[in-house]
């Protein structure tokens, strides 16, 4: 009995690291975002970290009425389309943040 139990936590910690890692893990380096500013992002944490301290004009080019870039971005090299979609909506900084850290708490949980 104690032994299925000891499988079934690893499994579940497999699963969850498993997650998390696909949050956080680099894009390979041919893969990262290169910003309007020429500053390299290379996960979706770091983006998101990254959208606190860039111009509005960097921002505002990678972010339009007719495009989202990083939607783009994390749809096709992260594979995370629940994600892509809900950022595809934003069109601010401060949303598009939130959006983010949103994705990565649930994912930790």
């Amino acid at each position: 009995m104690a032994t299925k139990k000891k499988a079934a936590k690893k499994k579940s910690k497999k699963k969850t690291s498993k997650k998390v890692s696909k949050i956080v893990k680099d894009a390979p380096a041919e893969h990262y975002f290169i910003l309007a500013n020429g500053q390299p992002v290379k996960n979706v944490k770091e983006l998101a970290d990254t959208l606190e301290h860039i111009a509005d004009d960097v921002f505002n080019h990678h972010v339009t009425p007719d495009k989202n870039d990083f939607a783009n971005w994390i749809h096709h090299i992260f594979e995370e389309t629940d994600l892509a979609q809900e950022l595809a909506g934003t069109k601010n900084k401060h949303h598009t943040r939130i959006v983010l850290y949103k994705h990565i708490v649930r994912k930790l949980k």
